[in-house]
């Protein structure tokens, strides 16, 4: 898919991708580009839209990074630009913490919501973890946050993907971002908390961690399971980025999950 349009929304622009035929699907993370391996299946089953989130890649912000809360608004205002009345949407890690934020401000709108890599509130290990990775950008050290933050993304059976790989993956994954923006995105992990509302969530909810993610690791998945009534959960073979690490079970769980909204 292209960036076929960039519409504006209060305080910036949103720069979306789109394509192929079915049931409205949202993609969300902070860039686009972490959906490779899942827009080209998707698209057979679903009307699949990926975007940037403002401030981030090819959507400017002209206000600073927002909040989560005011990414999840700017999804309201990019569905209503398109015409999307309801859609699934499936969040990975930092867009996970924004997909809860969207189902607890536009409830509405949604036929299915999937969270991927992501928590309800950091706690233990976790909030541990966070706050090192925060401690990193606070001192500006991009480089020792990297060499953290990558042993953390594939498990063990991944890891000679990750070292043959490097280079690219740091360019596709890493490079976009300064310290700013990833400091908006840590900090604002460690006060998530949506422990109070995601009891309210009422459509079809799709869980899914790395049963060997040591950043969120699976005990925050399954907490986050029971917090979401009949969520299904999934622990697949990978560490925290699932998606990446074992597309074909992930593609065929939202196609399970998500498909019957045609």
């Amino acid at each position: 898919m292209e960036i076929v349009e960039r519409i504006d929304v209060t305080g910036g622009a949103i720069g979306y991708r789109r394509g192929g035929s079915g049931p409205p699907l949202v993609l969300l993370s902070t860039l686009a580009g972490g959906w490779l391996r899942q827009v080209p299946v998707l698209s057979r089953h679903f009307d699949v839209l990926t975007y940037d989130m403002r401030g981030f890649g090819d959507s400017p912000s002209d206000t600073g990074h927002p909040t989560n809360a005011q990414h999840a608004d700017d999804l309201a205002v990019l569905l209503d630009r398109l015409g999307v009345d309801r859609a699934a949407v499936v969040g990975m890690s930092h867009g996970g913490l924004v997909a809860q934020h969207f189902a607890a401000k536009h409830a509405d709108r949604l036929t299915g919501l999937g969270l991927v890599a992501t928590f309800a509130a950091p706690h233990g290990p976790t909030l541990l973890l966070l706050r090192m990775l925060n401690g990193f950008l606070e001192r500006g050290d991009l480089a020792g946050f990297w060499e953290v933050l990558k042993s953390m993304l594939f498990s063990a059976a991944g890891a000679p993907e990750l070292a043959r790989r490097e280079a690219a993956l740091r360019r596709a994954m890493f490079d976009q971002y300064d310290v700013a923006a990833l400091g908006s995105i840590y900090a604002q992990a460690l006060e998530h908390d949506s422990r109070a509302w995601l009891g309210e969530v009422g459509c079809p909810t799709l869980v899914v961690g790395g049963a060997e993610d040591i950043l969120f690791p699976p005990v925050l998945t399954e907490e986050l399971g029971r917090l979401v009534p009949g969520a299904r959960v999934e622990l697949l073979p990978a560490a925290h980025v699932p998606p990446v690490e074992a597309p074909r079970l992930f593609n065929d769980l939202v196609v399970d999950v998500f498909g019957a909204a045609r």
